[in-house]
């Protein structure tokens, strides 16, 4: 059924004066962090008696929500897996509490009014900015010479600073690549190696 099609079936229904069920909502937003109940509320019918969330205290010793989060992706009865809601949720969650991670070791650091400065008196460049992002997108290789141009890839380094916290990101993979390629130059070149190219969405290998 298309969207249209089934918006308009709602619509009818509401119109013909059919019960609907209302779900309720707090005042206030729920916390990512320190809240073992966020996922047994989110997803009641993953967490029998809304007991086993992500940080709860009730098991044998403490572990990191990733590897809680895994754990339940390879529970015996699959159900965590053929959700797709929550794989998704889950690790929204873990980029989000990644990036603001990053974000705040990156208020720590000595130069960051400096970086914040130079944020600020952006908008004077902003056509440069486009300009620069208009020929990386066309896959140009670009060395900064004005002035304008080299505040510009300051800024991008200082977002890339943040970037690199949050897995799957361009810059994420960019660390990783230079990390492959420091090893290399250490260990030296596998004389083989396998590939593998699994579906992103379906695969093990991909979602856990």
């Amino acid at each position: 059924m298309k969207l249209k099609t089934l918006i308009a079936h709602a619509v009818q229904h509401l119109m013909d004066g059919k019960p609907a069920l209302g779900i309720g909502r707090s005042s206030e937003p729920e916390s990512m962090y320190n809240n073992p109940q966020l996922y047994p509320q989110a997803f009641p019918w993953l967490f029998p008696y809304g007991l086993g969330g992500i940080g709860n205290v009730n098991g044998f010793k403490k572990i990191s929500d990733p590897v809680r989060k895994k754990a339940l992706l390879m529970y015996y009865d699959k159900r965590f897996q053929t959700e797709h809601l929550f794989p998704l949720v889950a690790l929204n969650h873990q980029q989000i509490q990644h990036s603001t991670t990053g974000g705040f070791l990156l208020t720590q650091k000595n130069k960051f009014p400096l970086m914040a400065e130079r944020i600020l008196k952006a908008s004077a460049n902003l056509d440069v900015m486009t300009s620069l992002i208009e020929r990386m997108e066309a896959g140009q290789t670009i060395t900064p010479t004005t002035a304008a141009e080299k505040e510009c890839f300051a800024i991008i380094n200082d977002l890339d600073h943040v970037a690199k916290h949050v897995e799957g990101s361009n810059t994420n993979k960019k660390y990783m690549r230079n990390e492959i390629w420091s090893l290399i130059c250490a260990k030296g070149a596998p004389s083989w190696f396998i590939t593998f190219a699994p579906t992103d969405l379906k695969h093990p290998l991909c979602l856990y």
